[in-house]
């Protein structure tokens, strides 16, 4: 039996209940399925806030673990897991059984895992849009593999794309589609740009770490790789990610899932996919494509000479980009909210996508349980410091 957590019994928040513009029918619920916090949590595009359910199939597994031995524990954990991996066919559109699902230990390792199990050998060439995520260039040019970068706006032209595959001096060997930027919540046409790049006969792996339980992901269906994490959007463990293969890649890749992990921790992010999929996923798509329409509108209207929203104010993601109207030391400053304001936010540094971006920004990432009122406290702080 799982002793008591006293941090159950405090139900005390920072935040009241939500007003109506941001998510009054999901925001109570998803509150009280976790743990209170301590700070005004605007950062789930880098890691969401666990819930009761998620804590508990992770310290239960780990008890299992010390109790039965760890890997008759891991074999007892076998039917959730798989099932974690229905779950992850389904958000995809998959069918049943469909393909190979594997879990890893991040979307970084996602990506490695793929590329150096690629059939052959090691791809001599892939091909992504300017607003890469900087780590996964990172990923390419430390397995020495080479880039062809497409001269496509921020949000991505079908057409454009098409034109870049065509007129490229060397084929690749595959294009990789970062679907939700780290640096920006512009959500990309990507079911377009798939079929793009299918037609052009070229395998398409999407980066869909912040695309998966934040956005619809069915459009990712006819990728034949998506990879994500489960400490974003599903609000699961840090230290696991999955990796989901389809059609003749996914009899070709070779193995993707190592068998010594935090297996607790892939526990914990099946419990997320499953708490997801019973809130029910259309849902929160919605529910957090309205709370980034809120949060920008205030941060517009509140900040307006001293910020700028990048984002449409309409955008369906809840990741909203702050750009200094002035210079700014922005690590310094989201260091500085969280200590004197306890408002966790994200410093962007030009390294998130170096060959886009041009300047540091604040990113803020609330997630169902936002409030006008964690908005309004940003809002003062923010210019408080201008």
């Amino acid at each position: 039996m799982t002793a008591p957590d006293p941090t159950r019994a405090q139900t005390a928040d920072l935040a009241p209940d939500l007003t109506p513009d941001l998510t009054p029918d999901l925001g109570p619920a998803w509150r009280r399925g976790r743990p209170p916090r301590a700070l005004r949590h605007l950062d789930s595009a880098a890691a969401g806030r666990s819930s009761w359910a998620v804590l508990d199939a992770v310290t239960t597994h780990l008890r299992a673990e010390a109790t039965r031995g760890a890997y008759v524990a891991a074999l007892e954990a076998a039917p959730v897991l798989d099932r974690a991996r229905e779950h992850v066919r389904t958000l995809l559109g998959w069918q049943p059984g469909e393909g190979v699902v594997a879990f890893v230990h991040s979307a970084e390792d996602a990506l490695r895992q793929v590329l150096l199990r690629w059939p052959g050998d090691l791809p001599v060439a892939v091909a992504h849009p300017r607003g890469e995520y900087g780590p996964n260039l990172g990923v390419l040019a430390g397995l020495g593999i080479g880039t062809l970068v497409l001269d496509v706006p921020h949000r991505w032209d079908p057409d454009a794309v098409a034109r870049g595959l065509a007129g490229a001096g060397e084929r690749p060997d595959l294009v990789h589609l970062t679907w939700l930027g780290s640096h920006a919540g512009t959500v990309q046409p990507l079911a377009d740009v798939v079929s793009v790049c299918r037609a052009a006969g070229l395998p398409v792996v999407v980066d869909a770490a912040q695309a998966f339980g934040h956005l619809d992901t069915t459009p990712a269906r006819e990728a034949d790789v998506v990879y994500g994490t489960s400490r974003k959007w599903l609000a699961g463990p840090r230290g696991v990610g999955f990796v989901a293969v389809r059609g003749p890649l996914a009899d070709r890749c070779g193995p993707l899932e190592q068998a010594e992990a935090t297996v607790a921790g892939r526990v914990g992010f099946a419990a997320a996919l499953a708490e997801h999929v019973d809130l029910g996923p259309a849902a929160v798509h919605a529910g957090l494509a309205a709370v980034g329409s809120a949060v920008r509108r205030r941060l517009a209207d509140g900040l307006a000479g001293s910020w700028e929203v990048l984002e449409p104010l309409d955008e369906p993601s809840a990741t909203v980009t702050l750009r200094p109207l002035q210079a700014l030391d922005v690590p310094g400053l989201r260091a500085d909210l969280i200590a004197t304001d306890g408002i966790v936010t994200t410093a962007l540094g030009t390294e998130r996508a170096p060959l886009e971006m041009t300047a540091p920004a604040l990113r803020v990432s609330g997630h169902l349980d936002t409030t006008a009122d964690d908005v309004d406290a940003l809002v003062t702080a923010l210019l408080g410091r201008s």
